[in-house]
């Protein structure tokens, strides 16, 4: 009969202990279930698929666009958390996910937006009057997103209009509107204030007022051949009747990091690899290479050998990257005059570990003025300089070749200058190997670049207001 309390005290203690595991499990549960897939399908008012909306979990990078039937799939997503839902001539959404897992999404057109003015190729016109498939972009859109080049910028936000960016520092992406022509050349035409580019990467996202899209021959059809693969209309910043100086300043500094890197093998796993497909051709690369720099191959079993050299080459060549971006523009204007000057300053760094990176200082300005009630003449100017630290993309493909037990550095190879960098053929393979950073190093290329964008017009009136036709009663 003693020992029934001691007996009791054990079964409480081990129901608090089955209570405590309990709890935690139901935690770690709900802690996991706090996130879900959503799936849905994007219309408008009658029923028709939409085709690149954007949808965004607020606050987050999370985000994806519809596909050709207008369906999503958005992952991980907090139970609540709240979707924004944007299109171009429709009215933005936010939609609050409540713990749904499928939300059908009806978007309603912007009936200011459909009043909007639009620059085409041969005048303006309403939106709403528009048959031609035109889009026009805010420069506003451009700004939100840290990029080196305003088309960089509109990756994924135009339906019709695939963007890939490069990556390199600089570097400006490939734009394809109509789709990849029968030609080499597919890019489209790009018209700044009236003067013809092909490219606009010389310009800063912050000068621009906004862009049209023209996307079929109709709409482009006054530029003729050279609009064969559509065309970008860009209008930079002007200034505003009656408004005294406005000065703006917009700039950000950020970090660029590779994702979705490739994982390579490490030395162990790489050995395994190749001496469980074939002992007798490989051993003796990994025995010199130990004997080289360190390690053991005195287990007879080759899955216990361990190495003084174990590299995975993308680590050692990636690094996190700055970018940076100011800008400062003024505005303003009389009765008679409008204005608008503006200077930027644009750096970014390569996210390979060298020394290459992209620098732009850009000056603008604008003037428009009337000099007679028959006469307005205006200037719009733009000019950049840049420069270009290019670097060597083979580092990528000698990186993933590169063996892991390989030596960054050696102190003993003799053929190493200025710095004494480790070499495949030291444990004997072939001159088809190299030290990816060694690549990467030895290797320089850069470009300056001057641009000057220059529009001088006048524009003379010679019937006067008074003789324009008019409706009479």
């Amino acid at each position: 009969m003693k020992k029934e309390p001691h007996l009791l005290l054990r079964r409480v203690s081990y129901l608090k202990s089955l209570f405590l595991m309990t709890c935690l499990l139901i935690i770690a549960t709900s802690t996991l279930a706090q996130t879900k897939n959503v799936i849905g399908t994007v219309t408008d008012i009658s029923g028709e698929a939409l085709i690149g909306v954007s949808i965004l979990v607020q606050g987050t990078n999370n985000g994806v666009v519809t596909d050709l039937n207008g369906k999503y799939t958005l992952n991980h997503v907090p139970e609540n958390a709240t979707l924004v839902v944007s299109y171009i001539g429709m009215l933005t959404q936010e939609i609050k996910v409540n713990g749904q897992s499928t939300i059908n999404i009806i978007l309603k057109e912007d009936s200011q937006q459909l009043e909007e003015i639009i620059v085409i190729g041969y005048g303006a016109a309403k939106a709403k009057d528009l048959t031609a498939p035109i889009t026009v972009v805010k420069g506003e859109t451009l700004t939100s997103v840290p990029s080196t080049t305003p088309m960089a910028a509109l990756q994924g936000k135009v339906p019709g209009v695939n963007i890939v960016n490069n990556g390199a520092p600089g570097e400006g992406p490939t734009v394809q509107i109509r789709g990849i022509g029968s030609f080499s050349n597919s890019k489209p035409l790009f018209v700044v204030d009236g003067m013809f580019y092909d490219n606009i990467n010389f310009l800063n996202n912050a000068d621009i007022q906004e862009m049209s899209i023209l996307k079929d021959a109709s709409a482009a059809a006054i530029y003729g051949v050279r609009a064969a693969n559509g065309v970008v209309l860009i209008t930079t910043k002007k200034g505003a009747r009656n408004q005294k100086a406005k000065i703006t300043y917009d700039g950000y500094v950020g970090i660029q990091k590779a994702s979705n890197v490739l994982e390579l093998c490490n030395a162990h796993e790489y050995a395994t690899m190749l001496l469980e497909g074939n002992y007798d051709a490989y051993q003796a690369h990994f025995k010199q290479s130990i004997d080289k720099y360190g390690g053991s191959y005195a287990d007879t079993d080759f899955h216990n050998w361990t190495f003084g050299a174990d590299n995975n080459w993308y680590d050692q060549l990636l690094r996190t990257a700055v970018i940076t971006n100011h800008s400062l523009n003024i505005n303003g204007g009389s009765d008679k005059a409008v204005y608008s000057v503006g200077a930027s300053y644009l750096y970014q760094d390569g996210i390979m570990n060298i020394d290459n990176n992209y620098k732009r200082m850009n000056f603008r300005g604008s003037v428009d003025y009337d000099a007679a009630n028959w006469l307005k003449v205006g200037f719009n100017g733009v000019f950049s300089n840049s420069t270009q630290q290019v670097p060597n993309n083979q580092a990528w493909q000698k990186a993933f070749n590169c063996p892991p037990i390989v030596a960054l550095y050696d102190e003993n190879n003799d053929k190493g200058f200025p710095d004494k960098f480790g070499s495949p053929d030291a444990i004997g393979y072939t001159s088809n190997f190299y030290n990816p950073i060694a690549t990467a190093k030895y290797f320089d290329s850069s470009k300056e670049n001057y641009q000057v964008l220059s529009n001088f017009y006048a524009q003379i009136d010679f019937i006067p207001t008074l003789l324009s036709t008019k409706n009479r009663k």
